[in-house]
């Protein structure tokens, strides 16, 4: 009788660990870069409240960044502006193989591509998901028809195996709606990806000195408004030889539209502007501009470096675009000009330069004020919070 093995219950400690086990949410991005930049709040309040995160994203500089903030971190493959159908087909078969192998509780697709590849491998992998656009960019606007089409086709099956397909901006959820890409039911409207206000403050008033300076920070491509950026600097330097003209941003020579470095060198030649590349912290920046000029054509979600710019009290002129327009109240926390337009460009950096002193601080102060309102991380991460707790 003492030789009977006892059979012990292991049922207790089983339920126990799967009680403990916290859910695992997977961000799926175009780079690396854009999930550290943009989402590192999101991802450390979401750790903070009891979820694991992996990352799957090209590699780039930021992917060993997001592994020391205790996130998995997965490669994907993926040409950001390829077309090749072989290559494309494979994004599927990579994805649906990393959301197959790891057990993932919910997934959250961000920027074109893996919003469409990304949703097709999660449903045949058998795993919630929602597909967040953050701006159109060229999907409306291809001048190939037949692209054009297979587009907004392959979004359309994307949005019917998604859960919720997430926008930034009004105008395009009333673009989806309006090309029966997705339901009215399945939309909902994110007020931008959030700033930490804390983070992005003034650190500094702003200087009453001689000299006015202007900056352009973004990726350093046409549809960015560069050039009406250039032209409106050169009108504006004969006007008032005290104004100086920064570029802030990097360079993306996979871009069809990139600038050449040899342009922006030129420019830089000929003491016009002073490109400064990249930077992994804009506020020095921000906090000795006047003015961020941004001229952007682009279909934008919400301009990250507008909402960053008004966070530190900094009036903004920027253009009615999509994405831009959204964060000014014309005349009270900066100025609206139309697309392609230098001259109204000039124009209202011309007004702007003519503000008294304390006109451009009470201008930055409401700004600020807007962005706390409207924007604010907080508020941005209890929505995620709350949309995401309906799904797991």
């Amino acid at each position: 009788m003492d030789n009977i093995p006892v059979l012990v219950d292991k049922t207790d400690n089983l339920i126990e660990v799967i009680k403990t086990k916290k859910p695992l949410v997977a961000l799926v991005a175009n780079t690396s870069w854009s999930i550290y930049n943009f989402r590192l709040n999101l991802i450390r309040f979401l750790q903070a409240n009891g979820y694991r995160i992996l990352v799957i994203a090209p590699k780039d500089n930021f992917s060993s960044n997001l592994i020391a903030e205790g996130v998995s971190y997965q490669h994907l493959n993926l040409d950001n502006y390829g077309t090749n159908p072989l290559s494309e087909l494979n994004i599927i078969r990579q994805l649906r193989k990393i959301y197959r192998k790891n057990d993932i509780d919910f997934i959250i697709h961000y920027t074109i591509k893996p919003n469409i590849y990304g949703s097709i491998a999660a449903k045949l992998a058998g795993i919630p998901s929602i597909a967040i656009t953050t701006g159109l960019g060229h999907l409306l606007s291809f001048s190939n028809e037949f692209t054009k089409v297979i587009s907004i086709f392959l979004y359309k099956l994307a949005s019917s195996l998604s859960k919720e397909v997430w926008f930034l901006n009004q105008t395009d959820l009333d673009d989806f709606l309006r090309l029966k890409i997705v339901k009215a039911t399945k939309t909902f409207l994110l007020p931008g990806e959030g700033v930490d206000t804390s983070f992005f403050k003034p650190q500094s008033q702003k200087s009453n000195g001689n000299s006015m300076r202007f900056l352009f920070a973004g990726r350093i491509i046409w549809d960015k408004g560069f050039r009406e950026y250039i032209e409106a600097a050169k009108v504006i330097k004969e006007k008032f030889p005290h104004c100086e003209f920064d570029v802030v941003g990097f360079l993306d020579p996979t871009n069809p539209n990139a600038v050449p470095y040899d342009y922006i060198l030129e420019q830089q030649e000929s003491d016009l502007i002073k490109f400064h590349g990249e930077t992994n912290d804009i506020r020095s920046f921000l906090n000795r501009t006047h003015c961020v000029v941004f001229p952007s054509m682009y279909r934008e979600g919400l301009s990250r470096i507008l909402m960053e710019a008004a966070a530190m009290e900094t009036p903004i002129i920027t253009t009615d675009n999509v994405g831009c327009k959204e964060l000014i109240d014309e005349g009270v926390t900066g100025f609206i000009v139309p697309k392609s337009d230098h001259t109204q460009l000039v124009e209202k950096m011309t007004h702007f330069i003519n503000m008294s002193f304390k006109e451009r601080l009470v201008m930055g102060a409401n700004a600020r004020l807007k962005i706390i309102r409207e924007h604010d991380h907080n508020n941005i991460n209890a929505i995620y919070l709350k949309r995401i707790k309906e799904f797991v």
